[in-house]
């Protein structure tokens, strides 16, 4: 029997709504807008790594997000959002994001939110920050957007044809795999995938010290499903637990797993497997540490993408893995100024090559991000960053390159 999110988000939308008429109060709306005036400029420009699957950036001269919040009664609200930017090549849909929550419980014992609709990613702890008025650089980290050369709707006929396309994350630099699929040129597949939510269904809150979340979703943390669908019957689970040790101090753990792979492969899948089998597993750890002027954010996740025609010296089937991290600082200097700076990698594991060596099945990288911010006012945030970014070119001199630019952005919320 096929099973969608869809019938569960009926269930819960029908919970939340029930309860309106012994709470009905005039339904209030709030409206705001996020408006970024951005920049790059300076060396090599800005390198395709910060651009989207939609082709934004947040380096783009100008972002809209608009908000369009309908509070239905004290447990009842609906969010929306819409980003607009005009650099993009994708529908108004992939930018529309919708759901609805029902506080079932808010009082000093603690809180339980149910929600339904296109959710924010409900793993590790960045996606809150992720809007500019609240990030303290311009860029997100590239475990929540690098493409690796992984794909979900192509196999690669075993490791040879992996290794081969190492660095061909962005769609148009992939010459394709041999193994089959589809012919469509899409970007590989990220770590976590921020900028588009997936549909689903979670519950978020807080009890005592502990902030829980727990979602079930169409698609996966790499490729989330954000109109809806789904491209296999498996679904994903997704939690984080947070820990409030101190007053500033948070530290958090997440996991997630769900069925990666596109229905373009089913036909070149070996005998007896299924979509399903092959799953993506994500192991997570989260800590904020906040002291005076200083505020720190560190996270790390360990990712596995079951394959069916990658295998290791034996002949048994290999996971593709990899490991991702970022280090982040904000020191309010005085009155406005701040200075922030970012460092984050993403390293990924070894798998055998022709000659019987280990390698890593894609090309190591790293990003440096250091700024200054000057808020002129609350709301309006004033950014001037320099960006570097290496990428080790393991099918060609086995060193480090190097791409770097300075950008700027001015935030309006």
């Amino acid at each position: 029997m096929r099973f969608t999110v869809h019938a569960l988000a009926l269930l819960v939308l029908f919970s939340m709504v029930a309860p309106i008429g012994a709470d009905e109060v005039e339904p209030e709306i709030y409206v705001n807008t996020l408006v970024d005036l951005g920049n790059a400029f300076g060396e090599d420009g800005l390198p395709l790594v910060n651009t989207f699957r939609r082709g934004d950036s947040h380096f783009d001269a100008m972002r809209l997000t608009l908000f369009a919040d309908v509070v239905f009664s004290r447990r009842l609200s609906l969010f929306n959002q819409i980003i607009i930017a005009p650099t993009t090549r994708a529908s108004v849909a992939s930018f529309l994001r919708v759901y609805l929550r029902y506080s079932a419980l808010v009082d000093e014992r603690g809180e339980l939110h149910l929600e339904a609709g296109k959710l924010p990613t409900s793993f590790g702890a960045f996606s809150p920050r992720a809007y500019s008025h609240r990030n303290a650089l311009i860029s997100i980290p590239l475990m929540y957007h690098y493409y690796t050369s992984l794909r979900s709707n192509q196999l690669p006929s075993g490791n040879a044809d992996l290794l081969s396309h190492r660095g061909q994350g962005n769609g148009s630099e992939f010459s394709g795999f041999s193994g089959g699929g589809s012919t469509s040129q899409f970007n590989g597949l990220p770590t976590i995938y921020d900028p588009c939510w997936d549909t689903g269904v979670r519950a978020i809150g807080s009890i005592w010290r502990l902030e829980y979340m727990a979602a079930l979703t169409q698609g996966t943390l790499s490729d989330p499903k954000q109109n809806g669908g789904d491209n296999n019957e498996g679904k994903q689970l997704t939690g984080r637990l947070g820990l409030i040790l101190l007053p500033g101090v948070v530290v958090g753990a997440s996991y997630a797993q769900g069925a990666y792979l596109d229905p373009a492969v089913t036909s070149v899948l070996p005998t007896g497997d299924d979509l399903e089998d092959f799953k993506q597993t994500v192991f997570g750890l989260d800590l904020e540490l906040g002291y005076r002027h200083l505020r720190i954010h560190a996270e790390a996740v360990f990712n596995r993408w079951d394959s069916p025609t990658i295998l290791n010296g034996s002949g048994n089937r290999e996971a593709l893995r990899n490991v991702a991290y970022y280090v982040e600082a904000k020191y309010t200097l005085g009155p406005g100024f701040y200075l922030a700076g970012r460092f984050d990698e993403v390293r990924f594991g070894d798998i055998q090559d022709a000659q019987g060596s280990l390698t890593p099945w894609d090309n190591p990288v790293r990003r440096a991000e250091v700024g200054l911010g000057y808020v002129f006012r609350d709301g309006v945030t004033g950014k001037l960053v320099r960006q570097d970014f290496w990428e080790k070119d393991l099918n060609g001199t086995g060193t480090y390159s190097r791409l770097g630019f300075f950008g700027a952005q001015l935030s309006l919320y």
